[in-house]
This record gives C-alpha cells, structure tokens and sequence, in this order.
C-alpha cells in the first residue's frame, strides 16, 4: 500500500505538470497525507511534492515599470527533523519610496486527524517584521506541523527594484518531484541569465510573446511612451516579450560534504543581472556593460570610492601610527594593525559603506566596506599604493569573471603595493596578520577598483595551517593515561585558535569546555601563550588524565593509540560527486604520541607502520610506529598540498580517507608477563 500509495502522488504531480498547469491552492489529496517516506530517497526527511514559480512586469499608477513575483510549493513532512523546512522567512527590499510589497500569502498546515484532513491557516498575527535600513524580514512559522504534515505556502511579491529580478532554485535540501519556473520579460529589458548545478532541464523553453500595458494619463501636458501628447486617456503599450518555461523533474536532495566551497555554486539555479532598459523613444540605459565602466561606476559611488575622498578626520591619527617608521611596509603593517584592532566588525560583509567612514571610525564599529576602505584611506594617507577591491566571500559563491557585474560581489578588502609586491588585507578579522586573507574571503578573483580601468587579483591562501602536538602518556595497570599535551600552532591553525578562544569569556572557561566535550580528559594544569601576538604561532600545554580511552580485559590492556585524534568516519561518503573538493588552504599537521607501559606489561600486537599518498603527492600520510623497551611511540603526519580536487578525483580520495579510518581504527594490545 505504502508503495501504491507513493506511485500514486507521483502520477498526480507530473499528469498535472505535463500540462504546465500549477496545482490548485488547498487541493491536497489524501495520498500525500498517507505517505511516509520517499521511495527513491528512503533517507528524505521532507519531500517539496512541487515548487512553482513566476515573474512578470507590471505598470503602476506612476506609470513606472515593477515585475511581479509569484510562488507556490507543498512539502510533506516525514520527521522532525525537517520541522525547521516549516520557519519562513521572506526577504523584501526598500530604498526610500521603492520598495518591494508581500502580498496574497496563503500558508496552510494539512494533517491527518481520525482519518479526516484538518487544515490549519496561519493567522495574519503570528507574522512578524524585522525592518533595517534597506530590507523587511517577514517571518513566520506553520502552525500545528507534525511528523506526517504537508504545508503549503503561495505568496506575491510586488518589487520596484527592477534590478533585482528574483531568479530561482531547482533544487533543495531535500527531493522536488517538480519545479517550474516561468518568467515573462518585455523588450524593454535586457537581462543576462546565468545557470548553475548539474541538473537537465525536463523543459527549456524560451520563445517570443506579446504583452499589453495600459497607461493612465491624466494631464493633457503629459507625453506617452509613444512620444505625443495625450488627453487624460489610457493609452496602449504593445510589446514583444521573452517567455521561458524552465522546469527540472525529480531533483534529488542537494547533499553538501566536507570541503566545499559554497553549496549555491552547485544547486540547480538561475539568476539574472540587468543589462539595460530602453523604453519606446527614450536613449536607453545601460548598467552594466564593461568592467571598466563596472570600474568607474564604484569609483563615483557614494558609499564607495567617493567615500575615499574624506580624508581630514584621519590624517593625525596616520602622523602618529607612521611617526618614526622609515619604511611602506613598517607605515603599512602599523595602520593594519591599528584598524584591526581599533574597529570591531559587526559580523555583516557589504560592498558598501552607506554611512560614509567617519561615523563608523567614531563609533569604532562597521560592516566589512567600512573598515576596509576606512584602512584603504588610511594607507592612502600614509602616502601608499592602497586600493579597495570587491570580491565575493566563499559563502556568498563564486564571482563569475566571464562578465560585468556589481551584484556577485558582497563585500571589501584592501590591496596595497610594496616594492612590486602586492599584499591583501583584510581587516575586519582580528587575528590574519599582515598579508594573511581570512578564511572565508579565499575564493577566486577580486576586482581591484583603480584609477584606471580596474584589475582582477587572485584570492589564494599566503599561509597553511601548520599543527603539531605531542602527546607524552603513562599508561597504569587500570588503563588510566597520565601525562601531558602539547601544541604549537601556526598559521591558519593559530587563526583559527585565536577565534575559538574569542567566543569564550576567558581561558578557563575554554578548558572547561574542551574537558565537556572531549570524553574522558581531565586537566589539571594548563599554559597557553602568545594568544595577543598574530604574528607567532600559538604554543599550549596540558598536564592531563585520561579515563575511558583504554579497556582491561583479564591480562590485557587494549587501546586506540591515536586516541582524540583518531579518524573514525570517512568525511566523504556520496557515491559520486557532481562538485570539487576545496581544501582552502595548504594543511600540514603532525602528531607524536609517546606512552610508557606499565611494569610488568609488554607489547603483544602493535600496528604496523604505514605511509600512503596519492600519485600527484596532493595528500599523503605517514604511520611510523616503533616499540623499544617500555616505550611506544608513534609518529602520524598528514599534508595536502593541492586545494582543489575536481569530481574526477573524488574516487581516489574517498578511497585515501577510507584506508585512513582503517589505519586508525588498528589498536596496541598490552599483555600483563608471565
């Protein structure tokens, strides 16, 4: 029945689909109801039955241009732990009168109660606004959802900002049977449209059409778009439109993986980038043409190269960072680590900085913009060769380079020359020294915006993360562990030490976490130091128990001697990857661990030594474990090399990880002598 029944909601969905006609608000049938889980997906938590989307333009009683976004999907609930598909939350633009207006929203909750279907409609009062200076929040959740639930949501945007025409995603956390998206565009517009993701189209059309748009006129002075002068009349506006139909069939659950860069680089989906307008007997306007006018654009921006040109309120506080430095690099790395350290980001990355620097210098806090053009006007002072570049973050997805645009990129850093040699700075993080990117802002190309025609710059990693730790352990009859860790950390691994210790309100209370949620450690004494200077590495130690790590059985004393650092799972698992492994950055870490055996135990089965790499040196490990007297020790190093592997290669290194859960997985076996 339970298979019956799922063929069933398929047949309905794609009888309805093949049509192209979107479902009828409310008709829920009981056989969505009925199912509980997704027959070619048994692991879906949620299943989207379809997603139907569409966006057309409009004139309003201002006689100006607005699109028209429609949306309407049904998702049945399998678990609770797709509860969270059930929070909404709607993102509407403003920018003084232009706004963006939610309409029409119907979300209905369906459930099964004594055999009968009980809707329940979210009520108008359980929606809530979050407003700032340029975007509405409308959240709410569906009422009364539960394991075997079905919700249904339709809503409308109507938007003045005809530069954000809204594209669409195909593809979700969880199954689609069905999405659609159709969209009707005027000739008067030209947008670029851009793909991403793996998935066929089951439709792609794209075929021309008409439109009509009436005009009211109510002043006899008023010229229309056909270039005379009208009576208060409506007029007529025929024009020839794009009408596309895009729809993917059965889109399976986007599954994300260790070391991926961002996943909307990979999810089926379009967008699209205003190109022009150009309305009847009007010059048309071009936004976007070349990257030398993307260049010039941001150079005269208010909220961006103009904002540079301010320059008075900073010009004492550069005398005195530079006083006595002789040379750039000395008068570059002290106003970096002035503003790193006088400026507190305020956790939002933006291309702009809509409160001009000085307000933000005063207050001591900004968005990314802010800083880093306050640190580019900075070095300007100084009398260096500083200028800001727009990049896109890793968790904003790529920039494409293939063709202008301003709307890819979410947030600044700075570039300054030296002697030849450029250098990237960022310093809305507290604690990447001089030269050293974030994490987050390594991805691809930035563009450079100059007094000339702008540039592309690379975003790569200048540092690796550089581990090593020892641990020293006495291993008693009882199988306790006494002893110490410890561990110097550099570059990306001080970086990200540094942060970790930020979130906490003090040492100890890092220590007492750490002993929390690592079973079975117990510190008694610690030291951690350089924790203030970003330009050393980090150095710890612990004087440590450690109960739970081995089991005595009879004459035996078996355990895992890698310990917390033990792999246990494989991180790649899918049968195939459609998108790259991105590893960030260069990783070389090194772990020794040194145990002394009781008295009156010796080694009775130890692993044996081991070293893997793969055929380009990409990754390699090594397992060199050696037993003299009544000392084990053993010595496991692992680099990579290469930070992007492409889907190709992903057999190879899910085959590499699973030997390593292997190696890991083998145990030493004390036995207590005769």
């Amino acid at each position: 029945m339970r298979i019956l029944l799922s063929c069933c909601i398929v047949l309905l969905v794609f009888t309805v689909n093949a049509q192209f006609r979107e479902p009828k608000f409310g008709k829920v049938e009981p056989a969505e109801l009925q199912l509980t889980r997704y027959d070619k997906d048994t692991t879906a938590d949620a299943l989207m039955f379809f997603d139907f989307g569409y966006s057309r333009f409009d004139v309003n009683q201002a006689r100006q241009f607005q699109f028209i976004y429609n949306r309407h999907f049904r998702i049945k609930i399998f678990r609770k732990s797709a509860f969270h598909y059930a929070d909404v939350s709607i993102i509407l633009h403003k920018n003084g009168s232009a706004r963006e207006n939610l309409e029409n929203l119907l979300a209905v909750t369906y459930n099964m109660v004594d055999g009968k279907m009980v809707k329940t409609k979210l009520a108008s009062d359980k929606i809530y606004k979050a407003e700032s200076k340029n975007f509405v929040i409308e959240k709410f959740a569906f009422p009364e959802v539960k394991e075997g639930s079905v919700i249904e949501l339709s809503y409308t945007i109507n938007s003045d900002f005809l530069r954000n025409f809204r594209g669409w995603a195909f593809q979700h956390k969880y199954p689609t049977l069905w999405s659609q998206y159709e969209y009707v565009i005027p000739e008067y517009f030209s947008y670029r449209r851009s793909s991403r993701g793996y998935l066929p189209f089951e439709i792609n059309k794209n075929e021309p059409g008409n439109a009509t748009f009436k005009l009211h006129f109510e002043s006899t002075n008023t010229a229309g778009f056909k270039g005379k002068l009208t009576p208060a009349e409506d007029e007529d506006l025929e024009a020839i439109t794009t009408d596309a139909v895009l729809a993917v069939k059965d889109a399976p659950a986007f599954i994300s993986e260790s070391n991926i860069d961002c996943e909307d680089n990979y999810i089926q989906s379009i967008e699209f980038e205003l190109g022009s307008v150009q309305y009847p007997n009007v010059p048309p306007k071009n936004y976007v043409q070349t990257w030398e006018s993307v260049n010039k654009s941001m150079n005269d921006d208010e909220d961006f190269g103009s904002a540079l040109n301010s320059k008075g309120f900073i010009r004492d506080t550069v005398a005195k960072l530079c006083n006595n430095k002789t040379s750039s690099l000395e008068k570059a790395t002290a106003i970096y680590n002035y503003i790193q350290q006088c400026m507190r980001w305020n956790g939002e990355y933006n291309l702009w900085a809509p409160d001009g620097l000085k307000q933000p210098y005063h207050k001591h806090t900004g968005n990314s913009a802010e800083i880093n053009l306050l640190l580019t006007v900075m070095l300007r002072t100084a009398g260096l060769d500083a200028n800001p570049v727009m990049f896109s973050t890793r968790d904003n997805g790529i920039a494409t380079t293939f063709y202008p645009t301003i709307s890819r990129f979410n947030s600044v850093l700075a570039a300054i020359t030296i002697d030849g040699k450029v250098s990237l700075l960022d310093a809305s993080s507290k604690y990447c020294p001089f030269g050293v990117l974030p994490a987050n802002d390594i991805n691809g190309q930035g563009r450079v915006v100059d007094d000339k025609t702008g540039d592309w710059v690379d975003l790569t990693a200048s540092e690796k993360s550089k581990e090593l730790m020892t641990y020293s352990l006495e291993i008693d009859p009882d199988g306790k562990m006494k002893g110490s860790i410890a561990g110097n950390y550099g570059g990306y691994a001080a970086i990200v030490y540094r942060d970790m210790l930020s979130h906490e309100k003090s040492t100890d209370d890092y220590i007492r976490k750490l002993q929390e949620t690592t079973k079975g450690l117990s510190v008694s004494h610690y030291s951690i130091s350089n924790t203030d200077d970003n330009y050393k590495s980090i150095s710890d130690s612990l004087d440590v128990e450690l109960t739970d790590q081995a089991e005595v059985v009879g004459d035996k004393i078996i355990f895992d001697p890698m310990l917390f650092e033990k792999v246990e799972k494989n991180i790649y698992t899918l049968e195939e990857r459609k998108y790259p492994v991105d590893y960030n950055y260069p990783v070389s870490s090194t772990i020794i661990f040194e145990y002394t055996i009781p008295d009156g135990y010796l080694v009775e089965s130890i692993p044996q030594n081991f070293s893997l790499k793969l055929p380009d040196n990409s990754i390699s490990i090594s397992y060199i474990i050696q037993n003299t007297g009544n000392k084990i020790k053993l010595l496991f190093r692992k680099n990579v090399n290469k930070m992007l592997f492409l889907p190709s290669e992903y057999k190879d290194l899910k085959e590499f990880y699973n030997q390593i859960v292997r190696k890991h997985a083998e145990q030493i076996i004390l036995k207590k002598k005769t």
